[in-house]
């Protein structure tokens, strides 16, 4: 079990406070696995708060990741629509 605690700490150690990855997805991945394999042999009992704990560590991650994205594509969309109305109204000048 101490194993496993350790690999959630240097799991949790790959975020940034706002969930931002700071290694690579290959060392996250490497790292993620040895968590799974490390839990494998603990008590059903402490699986299940265990997971949650993993769980809770990787949504802040995807949190993070689904907002860049949607900020992302907005900006994108906006700038879109900004350069369809400079377009536009470029005629009149």
């Amino acid at each position: 079990m101490n194993q496993a605690k350790t690999h959630l700490a240097e799991l949790k150690a790959m975020f940034h406070t706002t969930g931002q990855l700071t290694v690579s997805l290959q060392e996250y991945q490497t790292k993620l696995k040895e968590l799974l394999k490390s839990a494998e042999t603990m008590p059903n009992d402490q699986k299940k708060a265990f997971y949650q704990e993993t769980k809770a560590v990787i949504n802040k991650g995807l949190l993070f990741t689904e907002t860049q994205l949607e900020r992302t594509e907005n900006a994108f969309t906006e700038n879109k629509s900004r350069q369809a109305a400079n377009r536009n109204y470029a005629k009149f000048f």
